[in-house]
């Protein structure tokens, strides 16, 4: 979300950016690194290898279009999944997590220390994202950019610099998904991505310039795809997931909370 609302299009390598700084985060934990510490790394190496594609791959593929940028982070996704198929074979591997001891009871469900932590920050990201992009300078640049980039350009503000960062930012943020991921179902070159399914469909279905659209409808999903899972089939929670995304798109096409974009002709 932080690329497309600066740049105008989805990043479709994140996952992979999240896997490689993994990878790297297990190998050294697995070296003797506490906890904190390889989270901290893991997010450190999101953002730097964010940053590393963007300033070097797509932005500068941004001359031929949107979509040729967008169609760029899958061939650079593909790209990571290849070195790391080969290098280090595709076989799940156990992630530390923050905590597995039980903390929180909510009725018949308990709650993880892992859980709770992974609530709390989540929440905390989104607050923070949402005040970044309506209350701080660099977020409101940001969205100048992608409504106008010349005009944001004559105004004094550097455009690519802006989408350098945004890919930073959204890096980091990578990382930190990953650090929830892992632990779950285990790293392997595809895992982060084959979640992201779920965050994808999620900024669909609340809109993709809307944060508070984005929490609504994962609410939404998650309970969704929880009550088909225990009250049908778990077979059909995508199946479910993809449905009730079309269901809504065929009404608000811009998501439950997106703006629809005018275009002067």
């Amino acid at each position: 979300m932080v690329i497309y609302r600066t740049s105008g299009y989805v990043s479709f390598a994140q996952g992979d950016i999240a896997s490689a700084a993994l990878y790297i985060g297990l190998f050294g934990y697995s070296a003797g690194l506490p906890y904190w510490l390889t989270a901290i790394l893991v997010v450190v190496l999101g953002a730097v290898f964010g940053g590393v594609i963007g300033r070097f791959i797509v932005v500068p593929i941004e001359r031929f279009g949107r979509l040729p940028a967008a169609l760029a982070t899958v061939g650079v996704g593909l790209t990571i999944q290849g070195i790391e198929a080969v290098t280090l074979n595709t076989e799940a591997r156990g992630f530390p997590s923050a905590g597995s001891g039980p903390a929180l009871a909510l009725g018949p469900v308990t709650l993880t220390t892992a859980d709770v932590i992974s609530a709390v920050i989540s929440g905390l990201l989104f607050l923070g994202i949402g005040l970044f992009f309506s209350r701080s300078r660099t977020g409101v640049a940001m969205r100048a950019v992608n409504d106008n980039e010349a005009a944001a350009t004559h105004i004094g503000l550097s455009g690519k610099g802006l989408k350098h960062f945004s890919w930073v930012i959204a890096g980091g943020l990578a990382g930190v998904t990953g650090l929830f991921v892992a632990p779950i179902y285990g790293l392997s070159p595809t895992t982060v991505n084959a979640f992201l399914v779920f965050g994808f469909a999620t900024v669909v279905l609340g809109g993709f310039e809307s944060i508070l659209g984005a929490l609504i409808a994962g609410i939404v999903i998650g309970v969704a795809t929880n009550l088909v899972a225990a009250y049908a089939q778990p077979s059909l929670v995508t199946f479910s997931m993809y449905a009730l995304v079309l269901l809504v798109l065929l009404f608000r096409p811009a998501g439950l909370l997106g703006r629809r974009r005018l275009e002067r002709v």
